[in-house]
């Protein structure tokens, strides 16, 4: 990412109001799923709802993100949650993820197709990843995000190949078009 676009984010990151603490209410659903132990990576961490959850459940969670600010943020919940998470500040453009075996990735509104390998080979075999992306029909009720950030249909489930898809969703959800996806390596 360019330097603009940490900035951007160090922006929205410092303006609270921005600021959601909840999971996806959808990770109810694959609750059973998802180990409660072990490692786990939180790539494009934001303010770090996911990873927050993920420690919470007992996993050693690493959270990543581009913004400074955020990773703070992560850091600060953490500390008044009682949970413990090591954070990163990375563009994950151009630096590498952290090297695993992780049991759980997790990659909420982030696209960076060319990433998916390299998530791959870092889930732990038994691990999964879960992942959320808005999708090109999200433009049909809003402007933002632009095309750039939006995944085709289908399109996430075909980046997880050759992993096994446990729970796959693409639809329109609380007014934005999205796709989700749970998949066991």
């Amino acid at each position: 990412m360019a330097e603009s676009d940490r900035f951007r984010w160090d922006q929205r990151y410092a303006n609270e109001s921005n600021r959601v603490d909840a999971p996806p209410v959808w990770l109810e659903e694959v609750d059973d799923d998802i180990p409660r132990n072990g490692s786990a990576l939180d790539i494009a961490a934001g303010s770090g709802r996911v990873a927050l959850w993920l420690a919470a459940r007992g996993l050693e969670v690493t959270a990543v993100d581009i913004s400074s600010v955020g990773l703070e943020l992560v850091l600060q919940s953490a500390k008044a949650k009682g949970v413990h998470i090591e954070t990163l500040r990375a563009d994950l453009e151009v630096d590498p993820l952290p090297d695993g075996p992780f049991d759980v990735i997790t990659c909420f509104h982030y696209r960076q197709v060319d990433l998916f390998p390299f998530i791959r080979e870092r889930l732990r075999f038994g691990g999964v990843l879960i992942a959320e992306m808005a999708t090109v029909s999200n433009l049909e009720r809003h402007p933002h995000p632009s095309l750039r950030y939006l995944s085709a249909a289908g399109e996430l489930r075909l980046i997880c190949a050759p992993l096994e898809i446990v729970h796959y969703q693409e639809g329109w959800f609380n007014d934005h078009a999205l796709a989700r996806v749970m998949a066991r390596k």
